[in-house]
C-alpha cells in the first residue's frame, strides 16, 4: 500500500522580522498561515504522514502562546501521524520550557522526535520507521545522524525514513561546516529508503527523478530578500515498488523581489511602478536600486512613486544612490557659474554630443569638487 506524506520545515515560527518593522506584524503572522495551509494540504491530499524536519520554531524561548497556536494548528492534521524533529533553531536544550510545552499541548497526538533512535509506527497502522537526528545545540561540526547506519532495522517494517536538519555539501551554503553537515555519501550508505531534510531553505532537488530518495523541503514560506522562491513543501508518494512519486506544492504567499533598474525617462519610471501594482502587491517585499541619467523632472517624480508603492506594497525600500539627473545643457547652467572652466568644458562636450565624454567629464569634476 502507498504511503503518502506531507514534508515541510523550517517555519521558523515566532520569528520577529526586526529588520522590517512597516510589515513586521504581517510577516510574523504569515508564518502561522502558512503552517495552516501545509496542514491544509496535507488533508486536501490524504496524506498518511506529515514530517516536519526541524525549525518548526523560531528559536528555544519563542513565547508560550506560540507554541500552542503551533501544536493547534498541528493537531488539525487528519492523517495518521504528524512527527516533528528539532532543528538547530528550535534544538532540545535541558530546562527550556519549548518541547515540554508542544508536547503538552499535542496531547499526544503529535510524535516529538527527540531522541536519535528508530521510532516505529506500526502502532499508528503505518508500515514505516523513522530515524531522526534532533538537533541539540544551534551550531555543531558534526551531524545528529551517523547512528543511523549502524542501528539495528526493526523486524517487521517494510519502510525506512530518515529525518534529519543540517547543511548538505555542494548544496548548502555551510563554508565553516558548523551546521549539523552532512554529504551525499553518507546518507546513502546510512541504508534508509528515504530522507526528509531541513535547515537549508531552498527546495532540493529541483526536480526529482523516481529513483531520488533526499528531499529538502526549503522554508514553505519566503523570509528575506535571500529566498528567491515561492515557498514549497514536498507531497511524496512512495508505491509498493518503493519508487518515489514527488511533487513540489507552494505553500507561500510572500514575495520577496531584489533587483536593478535603469530609469533614463518617464516611460521606464511608470512601467517599474506598474510592474508592482497589480493583485500581489500587499504581498510583495521589494528592493529595488535605481540608476541611471534621467531628466530632473523624473527625478523629482522618484519621491513621489516611492510614496505611492510604500502605500501598495508591503514593504518598499528604493534606493537611488545610482540614479543622476541627466546632463543636459540646462542641467550644466544650474550646477555651474557660466562661462567658468567646468561649464564651458561641459557645455562644448554636450553640443558635440560626445556623451561619454561628457559623463567622464562631469564625474572628475564631480569628484575634484567633493
Amino acid at each position: 500500500m502507498a504511503l503518502r506524506i506531507l514534508h515541510t520545515s523550517d517555519l521558523h515560527l515566532g520569528m520577529k522580522f526586526a529588520g522590517y518593522p512597516d510589515a513586521q506584524t504581517v510577516l510574523a503572522e504569515e508564518r502561522f498561515h502558512c503552517l495552516e495551509r501545509v496542514v491544509e494540504e496535507a488533508n486536501a491530499r490524504r496524506c498518511d504522514l506529515l514530517v516536519v524536519a526541524g525549525d518548526l520554531f523560531d528559536r528555544v524561548s519563542v513565547a508560550a502562546r506560540d507554541v500552542l497556536r503551533a501544536a493547534e494548528t498541528i493537531r488539525g492534521f487528519q492523517g495518521r501521524l504528524a512527527a516533528v524533529l528539532p532543528g538547530n533553531h528550535d534544538f532540545l536544550s535541558p530546562g527550556d520550557e519549548l518541547w515540554p510545552r508542544f508536547r503538552d499541548a499535542c496531547a499526544g497526538s503529535v510524535l516529538l522526535l527527540e531522541e536519535p533512535t528508530p521510532y516505529p509506527l506500526l502502532h499508528f497502522d503505518l508500515d514505516a520507521c523513522l530515524y531522526p537526528g534532533p538537533c541539540t545545540s544551534k551550531h555543531s561540526k558534526s551531524n545528529a545522524v551517523g547512528w543511523v547506519r549502524g542501528s539495528p532495522r526493526p523486524e517487521g517494517i517494510g519502510l525506512h525514513i530518515g529525518v534529519a536538519h543540517g547543511s548538505l555539501q555542494g548544496f548548502s551554503p555551510d563554508f565553516s561546516g558548523e551546521y549539523y553537515p552532512m554529504n551525499l555519501q553518507e546518507l546513502r550508505e546510512a541504508c534508509v529508503d528515504l530522507w526528509l531534510m531541513g535547515h537549508t531553505h531552498a527546495r532540493y532537488p529541483e526536480t526529482p527523478g523516481r529513483t531520488e530518495r533526499i528531499f529538502f523541503a526549503g522554508t514553505p514560506e519566503p523570509d528575506g530578500f535571500d529566498c528567491a522562491h515561492e515557498g514549497w513543501a514536498w507531497a511524496l508518494e512512495i508505491g509498493d515498488d518503493g519508487e518515489v512519486n514527488a511533487e513540489p506544492v507552494r505553500t507561500g504567499r510572500l514575495r520577496f523581489v531584489d533587483e536593478s533598474v535603469r530609469i533614463e525617462g518617464a516611460a521606464d519610471l511608470r512601467a517599474f511602478e506598474t510592474r508592482y501594482s497589480g493583485p500581489g502587491a500587499g504581498a510583495t517585499l521589494l528592493r529595488a536600486r535605481l540608476s541611471g541619467r534621467a531628466p530632473r523632472n523624473v527625478i523629482e517624480e522618484v519621491s513621489r512613486a516611492r510614496e505611492r508603492m510604500a502605500g501598495t506594497l508591503l514593504h518598499a525600500d528604493l534606493g537611488t544612490e545610482g540614479l543622476r539627473e541627466e546632463i543636459t545643457p540646462e542641467a550644466i547652467d544650474r550646477e555651474f557659474v557660466e562661462e567658468s572652466f567646468p561649464h564651458t568644458l561641459l557645455r562644448t562636450l554636450a553640443d558635440a554630443e560626445d556623451l561619454e565624454a561628457l559623463e567622464i567629464a562631469h564625474e572628475l569634476l564631480g569628484e575634484a569638487r567633493r
